[in-house]
């Protein structure tokens, strides 16, 4: 894989899972390519439809294949899962860049738990 600069934006969700029984979810994502270092949105209150609009960068090292994307909601004392999902950085690498929506799929993807709005653009070193 090439070595570089990734720039990820998360733009928005929507129809998040609602993981709060008052209220909507407050949800936030976390970005990273190795579990040792993670990036994360702002937390947006009351809502499964929140609009992050934040951009993130990546150092790209020739392992790294796989960007990966875990969307929480906050709550009181802890985090609750909403759902996950991830893009072969390939999609990124052919075109240079990638902007599309992200499902987060259900426990064995036979369900949806939403989606967010993902917009990468790759820079090779």
């Amino acid at each position: 894989m090439p070595t570089g600069t990734l720039e990820v934006i998360i733009a928005e969700g929507r129809r998040l899972k609602d993981k709060d029984t008052v209220g909507q979810s407050d949800p936030y994502v976390e970005i990273y390519l190795h579990h040792k270092y993670k990036q994360r949105t702002t937390t947006i209150q009351n809502t499964n439809d929140p609009v992050w609009n934040e951009r993130f960068t990546f150092n790209l090292h020739p392992k790294d294949d796989t960007i990966h994307f875990d969307v929480y909601d906050s709550d009181v004392g802890g985090k609750d899962a909403i759902g996950n999902g991830k893009v072969k950085l390939k999609h990124v690498f052919d075109d240079g860049k990638f902007d599309d929506w992200v499902k987060l799929p259900a426990h064995l993807g036979l369900s949806n738990h939403g989606d967010i709005h993902v917009i990468m653009t790759f820079t090779p070193s």
